[in-house]
C-alpha cells in the first residue's frame, strides 16, 4: 500500500513570498487584511488563530490577482 504525500499547508508569509516570485508584492499585513475582508480563498485548515492554504489555492489566488492586475501570462 502506497503511503500519500503529506499535505503542506503555507500562511501568509508563504503566501506573500509565493506572489512575490510571481511578481506581485503583498505584504503579510496586507494579505491579513484581505483575509478579513474575505478577499482570499477559504483556508483549508486553521490551527488555532493561524489560517493555512494549500499551494494550489494559492497558486490558484494568484492567478486570478495578476488578471485583475493585468499581469496575466
Amino acid at each position: 500500500m502506497a503511503s500519500k504525500e503529506p499535505v503542506q499547508y503555507y500562511g501568509l508569509k508563504e503566501m506573500a513570498d509565493l506572489a512575490k516570485e510571481e511578481g506581485i508584492q503583498y505584504t503579510t499585513r496586507q494579505l491579513s487584511v484581505y483575509k478579513g475582508r474575505g478577499l482570499l480563498p477559504e483556508p483549508t485548515v486553521m490551527i488555532g488563530d493561524k489560517a493555512g492554504w494549500t499551494k494550489d489555492q494559492i497558486d490558484e489566488w494568484l492567478e486570478q490577482a495578476k488578471m485583475k492586475k493585468g499581469r496575466h501570462k
